[in-house]
């Protein structure tokens, strides 16, 4: 039951940090993806915004303007290359996530497993039925660990699909800010 208790406290604490996370994210969408870009169109003011670390669309121009941006092609390479990194950040935690949800019914079904040797331990040949009780006893304290184990991995899956769908749609809307940002920073700088 240990390592369960583990999973299960490192899972919350980790989806806790994820809804969090989202929630910025999701609040920095609020404003108008036109406004964001012809506000950040000139990437030499970008600092001077405040919440820079806040806001995945000004990370990902604070990523852009560490490029050479002398020309089309090389804008458009920074802009894939900080998106793609930007992903990384969206991305944290998927791999926990996924062991979770692998190893949690396993690590219970391994619980129920010791829980019923144990209590066979107790089954004494000769005396029929003078044990049952504490056989019974010992065979429903295992099932517990098993149960557990899919709780963890039933409360875990759901919130990784949660996750994965909000970094579904947040990377279609960073693809249509980049274009335009693309766009809008072309006809003013080339």
């Amino acid at each position: 039951m240990w390592p369960l208790l583990f999973f299960s406290v490192i899972s919350l604490a980790c989806i806790i940090e994820r809804l969090i996370f989202w929630r910025r994210v999701v609040s920095s969408n609020k404003n108008n993806l036109n406004l964001m870009i012809e506000k950040f169109s000139n990437l030499d003011n970008i600092h001077q915004h405040k919440n820079v670390f806040c806001n995945p669309y000004k990370k990902l121009l604070l990523k852009v303007k560490e490029f050479n941006l002398n020309n089309q092609k090389n804008l458009s390479i920074a802009l894939s290359l900080s998106l793609k990194s930007i992903q990384y950040e969206f991305d944290k935690f998927n791999n926990f996530f996924s062991t979770t949800i692998a190893v949690s019914p396993l690590l219970g079904l391994l619980g129920t497993v010791f829980g019923l040797i144990n209590s066979f331990s107790f089954i004494e040949i000769g005396n029929l039925g003078v044990n049952a009780d504490e056989v019974t006893g010992g065979i429903s304290e295992a099932l517990i660990s098993t149960a557990a184990g899919l709780i963890i991995a039933i409360f875990t899956l759901i919130f990784s699909n949660y996750f994965k769908a909000i970094r579904n749609k947040q990377l279609r809307i960073m693809n249509e800010f980049c274009g335009k940002f693309e766009t809008i920073y072309s006809t003013k700088n080339f």
